[in-house]
Formats: C-alpha cells, structure tokens, sequence
C-alpha cells in the first residue's frame, strides 16, 4: 500500500485519505482529506471574510467606487435590464395586464437612456399610478421624469412639483 506526507499535517497518510486530483502524481494531492477540510473552513469563516471586505474598502474605495461607475454604465445593466427588473416586480404585485407590450415598454427605457445622454440629466421611467397603489406595468401608465422629480414623487400619485420638493 502506498503512502504519502501530507503537505499541512506532516503525517504518513494513506492515498485514499489524500484529495483526488488527476494531474497529480498516484492521482492523489499531497493533502490529506482532514487538512482539506480545515483550510476550507478557515477560507470561509464570515468574520475573515468581512474583516477583509472592510480593508478592502478601506484601501481601495477610490478605484472600487469608479469601478462600480464604469460597470453601471455597460448598455447590458441599462435599459433592458432595467426593464425586466420593473416587469418582475410588477408580476410579484400582479400589475402586469394581459395585453402587455414589452416592446413598447422597453423603447420607453431606450428612450429614457437617449434623453439622459443629450441632456445631460438622468431621466427614469415613472409609473404615474405607481406598482404599489395598483398601477399597471404598460405604456399608458408610463412617464419620463427627470431623476430629481421622480425620487421627489415617491409613490404618490398626486405630486405637485413645488420649490418645496425640488429646489
């Protein structure tokens, strides 16, 4: 029977008790199952992780806040992605009717994305009766608005725009 030193332990170990690995010599790593084991439990202990998360942030807050920037910007987390997020939500709330028009809907996403880029202001598509005061995710109930005004409306449906709510 042959046997092996596990690279962790330092102990004789069996082959069967080493982790499989084909590209390795007898098929076998040098390491055996327990220490595997071990590793991996330290790898994922929540507390190390997060302790790294924060001096990762600490470190690098400048170039992961430009990267969060950047990625925001890819045309695949824009208008279509924004798009099926609302439908989704709108499905959990059944405000999706039977004649729906996704083409329709997502040409008011593109269009959303066309305005910001020629005005230079983010625009958002509104629900003017919103999702949650039983409003229907269509055309009809559709709006555009710049993103200061929409944040300011909320869910309410009888927003007046006043130098109170948008200075």
């Amino acid at each position: 029977m042959k046997t092996r030193v596990c690279n962790d332990c330092h102990k004789e170990k069996v082959l069967e008790d080493l982790v499989k690995a084909s590209g390795c010599k007898y098929g076998r790593r040098k390491l055996c199952k327990d220490c595997l084991v071990v590793r991996q439990q330290l790898r994922h202990d929540p507390e190390k992780k997060a302790e790294y998360d924060r001096n990762r942030r600490k470190a690098k807050a400048k170039e992961l806040r430009a990267y969060d920037r950047e990625r925001s910007k890819l045309p695949h987390r824009k208008a279509s992605h924004n798009e099926s997020t609302r439908r989704r939500r709108a499905l959990l709330k059944d405000a999706v009717p039977e004649d729906y028009d996704r083409e329709g809907v997502l040409a008011m996403y593109n269009l959303a994305q066309k305005f910001s880029r020629i005005t230079g202001v983010e625009m958002h598509v509104d629900h003017i009766k919103p999702l949650s005061k039983g409003g229907k995710h269509d055309v009809k109930n559709l709006q555009l608005l710049a993103a200061p005004l929409n944040l300011a409306k909320g869910s309410n449906e009888n927003f007046q725009l006043s130098r109170k709510t948008y200075p």
